[in-house]
């Protein structure tokens, strides 16, 4: 029987390997290096804990607190988000079944918050806004379940600078930047630096950390405002060597150009003689410059700041606003018509992002933590469903304010949209409004059969009883009584009480 020749193949050093994918090639421009912009030195890609090392983020820090500080943009967009996103607080609305238990739920949740923080010095709202300060400004915030002297349950801030390694000896095998993870990558611990420079451990059901996360690969947040800071430095520097320049200029107000006279050597003759200083001086104002025959000094005519100039500076703030802010929400002269309602509808979006990283971080934990604790401690009863809460937050940034309104009313006829969301909205609870307006009718009730007149008369009289003929019946709590006869008592009531 024949055999079936073999093949031959390639020796293993005359194969051709296959070719390495090099930097820099292929069709994509963007990442081919040319001569006609710079090169970017840039790491491998990395997980963003590689990339965001722990001495960076100390830098990031150090800045974003120093223009916070100093600079009236970094004050002015950190400001805005906080007015807008927290204002006047956010209120607890407990969603159970059970109203009376609500009451008493959201009673207790009050009285609790009024003082909530381990200091004594903050209630709840306090420090949300404090939180959105430092998260936006630092990157992150942190807020530790602790308990008081007396064992009362509290709340303790923990600036991000407190939050890192261990300061003395290396760190535990899983923490990076003072955030410890397990062996799925699970944050299950924190290392918070006391004040006298040691370390203690914060289990991570027991600590809130506020940020906003954009890498799966990372533990730490990042200030919002990190990649406009070298804008705003350039924008600070500019102005104030721009500011130098006007200064300088605006300094020198007069020039004497001397071609003989009396004083001889016109510099030492001033400098000896202080009362003809002075009186050229206040004759003239700002500084007086004395020049001698064949000198001369050419002052030019100032141009700063132009149009030019501040055209740049414009897009040199409106760059430092991107990603941030809308630049126009802080200026918006340039605005007309729906571009207003543009910039008011995405800040209103930005505010209402930020509302929901801090109703997940804080006010849901929170709630959890006092109210739970109220349950265990027999101050509330027992309920399978203590944990559903809703919140409150303040109104929502418009600027047509009547047209909004005919919508939503359009929009609750229609059965689009609910009360509570339209009360939620305005920053007002639905169940404390239907409250007080329960009381507010049952007072004009009241009132009403005190007096002896139809409700009408008081609830829009437009449209009741002022609006109806005389023969028109009304039932009140001396039985059915004409309009007339009951306009005719009311009368004589006023009557006797001028008289007396």
């Amino acid at each position: 029987m024949a055999r079936t020749p073999k093949r031959p193949t390639a020796k293993p050093s005359a194969r051709k390997a296959p070719a390495k994918p090099q930097a820099g090639t292929g069709s994509y421009t963007s990442t081919t290096a040319t001569g006609r912009r710079s090169f970017l030195w840039l790491t491998a890609a990395q997980d963003n804990r590689r990339d965001l090392t722990p001495s960076a983020r100390v830098e990031m820090l150090r800045k974003m607190r120093w223009g916070e500080r100093n600079s009236g943009p970094v004050r002015a967009m950190v400001g805005d988000l906080v007015l807008y996103t927290v204002g006047d607080g956010f209120h607890a609305q407990p969603s159970t079944a059970d109203a009376a238990w609500n009451a008493r739920a959201l009673a207790y949740w009050n009285e609790a918050t009024k003082r909530i923080d381990i200091t004594g010095r903050f209630s709840f709202n306090d420090l949300l806004r404090i939180a959105e300060r430092r998260w936006v400004v630092d990157g992150d915030f942190f807020l530790a379940k602790v308990r008081s002297a007396s064992g009362t349950a509290k709340l303790q801030g923990i600036e991000a600078h407190r939050v890192c390694d261990p300061l003395e000896g290396e760190p535990p095998a899983g923490m990076y930047d003072g955030v410890q993870t397990g062996s799925y990558g699970e944050v299950t611990a924190y290392n918070v630096i006391r004040s006298d420079g040691s370390s203690r451990q914060i289990l991570a059901n027991s600590m809130m950390h506020v940020y906003d996360p954009e890498f799966v690969s990372g533990v730490r947040g990042l200030p919002i405002l990190q990649h406009s800071w070298n804008d705003l430095q350039d924008l600070m520097e500019i102005l104030a060597l721009e500011k130098k320049a006007v200064k300088d200029h605006s300094h020198i107000t007069r020039v004497l150009k001397r071609g003989g006279g009396e004083f001889g050597d016109m510099a030492n003759e001033l400098a000896s003689n202080p009362q003809a200083a002075n009186a050229l001086q206040q004759g003239g104002g700002g500084d007086f410059i004395a020049l001698e025959p064949g000198e001369d000094l050419d002052l030019k005519a100032s141009q700063r700041p132009n149009s030019n100039f501040l055209g740049f500076i414009g897009e040199v703030l409106a760059d430092a606003h991107r990603g941030v802010m809308p630049v126009e929400f802080n200026d918006p002269s340039k605005l007309t018509g729906a571009a207003v309602r543009l910039i008011v509808a995405k800040m209103d979006r930005v505010a209402s992002r930020h509302q929901g990283v801090l109703i997940d971080d804080i006010c849901n934990p929170t709630w959890g933590f006092i109210i739970g604790d109220a349950i265990a401690n027999g101050d509330l009863p027992d309920n399978p469903d203590w944990y559903k809460v809703s919140w409150t937050t303040p109104k929502r940034v418009t600027v047509d304010a009547g047209r909004e309104a005919a919508n939503d009313r359009a929009d609750i006829e229609m059965g689009l949209m609910s009360m509570s969301e339209l009360y939620s909205q305005r920053g007002m609870d639905f169940r404390e409004e239907m409250e007080k307006r329960a009381q507010d009718m049952g007072y004009i009730i009241d009132l009403a059969k005190r007096n002896g007149i139809p409700v009408e008369m008081l609830y829009k009289p437009t449209n009741g009883a002022l609006a109806f003929g005389p023969g028109t019946i009304f039932q009140t709590d001396k039985g059915q009584v004409p309009t007339q006869e009951v306009q005719e008592q009311r009368q004589d009531n006023i009557d006797q009480s001028n008289n007396q």
